[in-house]
């Protein structure tokens, strides 16, 4: 008996902890149609804990930041862990795309367009495959970083590398276990936020394709609360955002939902009466029919039913009376206020009778399709009624539209904080969209996400920007290389990399071997013959060698000179190895005091700072100071600071290796020369 009673206290005081966690601020908003004591019972005895939980917290904290300051976080769907990591130094927020995924990496490695047709677990496994980077990737920073001196520590930047992901839980997947399964193994693999939309499973189409078809108001609601439960039986706040595709669909599966019922469509023309769509259709085919004749079928017999929504019926049928023009004003504007909730159609038929009109022929189901679905009067009107339904289930709702229209964008926004004023949205940036057609300029484009964010869009995505970056880089470069060969991989890529100080010109390093020598060498005792970046790497010759084969053109005292022949990758490495072995070189990269070694368009200046006699050291290259020019006669000294780009290779003893880049010659004022009484850093 004791025991039940510790099951019992213990059990009771989860419930406890889950209506105080619901309380709190985070929660302020929502509402749940469950009690605490539901959601305990759905867990097990073994608590967990989800690193996307953390990260759920961090998007909440951004999305609100950007809501209170009427900003956006703006990002878009990454397909890669080069993209993921790549994006974390300029975005505060990750998006991974359905459709994407359905094209590039689904769980069957089978291509295809976007209808959710997919094995459910496909996003799920994407998200893991970036979160898995983003956390390898701040391990490996952590690693680098921790093993610079303070000093060097506060120079190099930092990277947060664990930005929060949004994926794309499409429809759901099916009724609500299905939903239920899918929120868990998004939460399980890394997602902070999930979006789930309205459209039908079985029929589901990306948000920019035709034959949309939507689900009752009341069905989705059950996804977003499903959704819900599952997050807060994994003691999890998961960022839930709704999407509605309402301003475009054109079909809806049931007329059940009584806030549907103003947008569906229905037949007008009585000689229609007895003879549905699906009825005509089906005589068509058992007479032989098909391809264009059937379709000619189903033109024809929509031309002749005048579809029209039940108010647009009763606004003519008012019209049509013979009574006085104010007299009809007076009803029609009785009837928009009357109607102007959502009321059923039957409410609506009741409100029409008392303004005389009752004999009025309106009928939804003859223009059913041969699939059973109704017809469905598209527009923001309709998405607003949706967003206001999805509200108090959801922490962002998000209305997919057809272009960049402002006006729709503010008609939503205003539609729905009429209602829910705190409530948070979100944008589609679609790639879909003719941006080029939109009839914004430049400037309108370059202004058009912080416009929208004031509106309360603090989301703004371009769903499929990863996909289309990458075919773009990919096509143009496969083009050029296959005309030009290596000048255009040199010109386009690895001078790229090298200017915009992009990690993956160093690609061993980006990828880790620096992290995992660490992991050899701890495992090993400090030392490792095999480390990835260690000696071998390079057949870098002796000093002594290097000594004897020195040019003799100026270097100053202590000053090593290398062959001309070397790359500049292998003089780099020298130059790292030589400051780690010794404890006051200064060395003379020659072949640099050539401009023909070099584009026109610049010069690269490497500095090496090592560790020396106890005490910070940058040994510049003289030669380089005794050079001058013209064009850099009017350049201060203190604006060679610009266009840095910096990478490292980590020695013994933590050497830096600084590129500089720059247009032009070298003043002979940029650098102080190194002499041998040299004891302080000369100032650049």
């Amino acid at each position: 008996m004791l025991q039940i009673m510790e099951e019992e206290g213990r059990f009771e005081a989860e419930v406890a902890e889950v209506e105080s966690w619901w309380n709190t601020e985070r929660f302020r908003l929502t509402r749940r149609p469950y009690a605490a004591r539901d959601v305990v019972l759905l867990r097990g005895t073994l608590r967990q804990s989800y690193a996307s939980g953390e990260l759920a917290k961090k998007l909440w904290r951004t999305l609100k930041s950007h809501q209170a300051g009427g900003t956006a976080s703006r990002t878009f769907g990454a397909l890669d862990p080069v993209q993921v990591t790549m994006m974390a130094k300029h975005l505060d927020t990750v998006y991974v795309s359905g459709w994407q995924c359905s094209s590039t990496h689904t769980s069957t490695n089978e291509p295809g367009p976007d209808l959710a047709d997919y094995p459910y677990d496909t996003v799920p496994n994407k998200v893991e495959h970036l979160f898995l980077a983003q956390l390898y990737h701040d391990r490996k920073q952590r690693e680098a970083r921790m093993s610079l001196p303070r000093a060097d520590r506060a120079r190099a930047p930092y990277v947060d590398f664990l930005k929060p992901i949004i994926a794309d839980g499409d429809t759901g997947f099916g009724g609500a276990t299905a939903t239920v399964k899918l929120c868990k193994l998004f939460v399980e693999r890394g997602a902070a936020g999930v979006h789930l939309e309205d459209q039908s499973s079985v029929t589901k189409k990306c948000g920019h394709m035709a034959g949309k078809v939507l689900v009752a108001v009341s069905e989705h609601v059950n996804r977003l609360v499903a959704a819900r439960l599952q997050f807060d039986v994994m003691g999890v706040e998961t960022v839930l955002v709704a999407r509605t595709d309402a301003v475009a669909a054109t079909l809806i599966q049931t007329n059940v939902d009584a806030r549907d019922h103003q947008f569906i469509l229905g037949a007008t023309n009585p000689r229609l009466k007895g003879r549905s769509l699906a009825a005509v259709l089906s005589d068509g085919m058992a007479a032989g029919k098909s391809g264009r004749e059937l379709q000619a079928v189903e033109d024809d017999w929509l031309a002749a039913a005048q579809l029209k929504t039940f108010s647009d019926c009763v606004r003519d049928a008012i019209a049509g009376l013979n009574i006085a023009g104010p007299e009809k004003q007076r009803r029609l504007r009785e009837w928009d206020s009357a109607t102007a909730g959502c009321v059923s159609n039957e409410q609506a038929r009741d409100i029409a009778a008392g303004l005389g009109v009752t004999d009025v022929f309106w009928d939804w189901d003859l223009p059913r399709t041969r699939e059973g679905f109704y017809r469905f009067r598209g527009s923001v009107a309709a998405a607003v009624v949706r967003g206001r339904a999805f509200a108090p289930h959801a922490d962002v709702l998000w209305m997919e539209t057809s272009s960049p229209n402002v006006a729709e964008c503010t008609a939503f926004a205003e539609g729905v904080k009429a209602a829910y004023p705190e409530a948070m949205l979100a944008y589609n940036l679609s790639p879909s969209f003719n941006w080029d057609a939109s009839g914004m300029t430049d400037a309108d484009m370059a202004a058009f996400i912080p416009r929208v964010a004031r509106l309360g869009y603090v989301w703004q995505f371009i769903t499929l920007a990863g996909f289309h970056a990458d075919a773009l880089v990919t096509d143009t470069f496969a083009r050029d290389f296959a005309r030009r060969g290596m000048l255009a991989y040199v010109e386009r890529i690895q001078r790229e990399e090298r200017i915009n100080g992009v990690e993956t010109l160093e690609h061993q390093k980006w990828s880790g071997a620096n992290f995992y020598d660490r992991v050899l060498k701890t495992v090993q005792g400090g030392i490792s013959s095999t480390a990835a970046m260690g000696k071998g790497k390079l057949p870098l010759p002796s000093i002594e060698s290097l000594k004897s084969s020195s040019r003799t053109r100026g270097p100053q005292p202590g000053a090593v000179c290398m062959p001309r022949a070397w790359n500049l990758r292998t003089r780099a490495r020298l130059a790292a190895l030589l400051l780690c072995q010794s404890s006051a070189l200064s060395f003379l990269c020659s072949n640099l005091s050539s401009a023909s070694s070099l584009p026109s368009r610049m010069l690269t200046i490497f500095l090496m700072v090592g560790r020396a006699a106890g005490s910070e050291r940058v040994h510049a290259m003289p030669s380089l100071a005794s050079r001058t020019s013209s064009r850099w006669s009017n350049l201060p000294s203190s604006r060679l600071s610009a266009s840095v780009s910096t990478g490292r290779f980590c020695c013994s003893n933590r050497c830096t290796f600084l590129t500089r880049r720059t247009s032009g010659s070298l003043p002979s004022t940029a650098i102080e020369p190194v002499t041998a009484s040299s004891t302080t850093t000369p100032k650049l």
